[in-house]
């Protein structure tokens, strides 16, 4: 979790450096959410690079493990859930055709429900499973289902109705405050909303303040801060045109 308090108090700064600029919050919430998206995305690119270091055995292992790191970093977003038939909108209408869920980023694994020994197998075109369908080698079966995964997934053979999807969610944000009354506890995820900066503004001296309890901090684990300020700042230096934020945020996020 990034506070999002902290993060617009750098932003504001860095834009301010020289007198040149203000960042509102309403600027900086504008941003918010595509620069945390951007973040994120760079760790599925961390991750293909480091099991290719481990491919090569250039990963070091270990508590120094490369692939191990970016798979702690990403451990948080992984969700395993139920899709079937009882279980409203996953379901689409076929039995064996299942909806994503709302929040699905990316596939980890599928198996059927009630079997933890049997894993679907996972084609993404649709030529491939026409092909896999009418051969006499490679049809579905009961111990070897195969799933076309594309909007939404399909399984084969068609009377499994049950499957146990293993996915990477979007991230969303997280409570920067906590409210008893309502289970609104700090760092929990709100699934319903993006980072954002909520303040009050004073008529009287145009000072903004804070409002905690409906600000929203980043979903993003703390060692990203500054890679995620610099993507702010890469963001609101071009709409500002300034050369400075611009390349501030392009040094921070290489």
């Amino acid at each position: 979790m990034i506070s999002v308090i902290e993060v617009y108090n750098a932003v504001r700064d860095l834009a301010n450096k020289d007198q040149k600029g203000f960042v509102s919050p309403a600027v900086f919430n504008t941003f918010a959410g595509v620069a945390q998206q951007a973040v994120f995305e760079s760790l599925f690119e961390n991750l293909v690079t480091s099991k290719s270091l481990r491919l090569r055995q250039a990963d070091p292992g270990g508590s120094e493990s490369l692939y191990r790191g970016v798979e702690d970093d990403l451990s948080e977003y992984v969700i395993e859930e139920i899709l079937d038939g009882s279980s409203e909108p996953n379901i689409t209408g076929d039995s064996n055709l299942f909806r994503k869920p709302d929040n699905f980023y990316k596939l980890v694994s599928l198996r059927v429900e009630g079997d933890e020994r049997t894993p679907i197998d996972l084609v993404y075109r649709a030529d491939q499973m026409s092909h896999i369908i009418s051969s006499n080698l490679s049809a579905p079966t009961e111990l070897f289902p195969v799933a076309l995964v594309s909007k939404s997934i399909e399984v084969f053979p068609s009377d499994v109705s049950g499957v146990v999807i293993t996915y990477y969610r979007q991230p969303s944000s997280r409570f920067a405050a906590t409210i008893p009354l309502v289970g609104q506890i700090k760092g929990d995820c709100d699934y319903t909303s993006a980072p954002r900066f909520a303040v009050d503004y004073n008529d009287q001296d145009g000072f903004s303040i804070p409002k905690i309890k409906e600000s929203r901090d980043f979903d993003l684990p703390g060692k990203f801060k500054d890679k995620l300020i610099g993507e702010i700042c890469k963001m609101i230096g071009v709409r500002l045109r300034d050369t400075f934020l611009s390349q501030y945020g392009q040094t921070q996020t290489n």
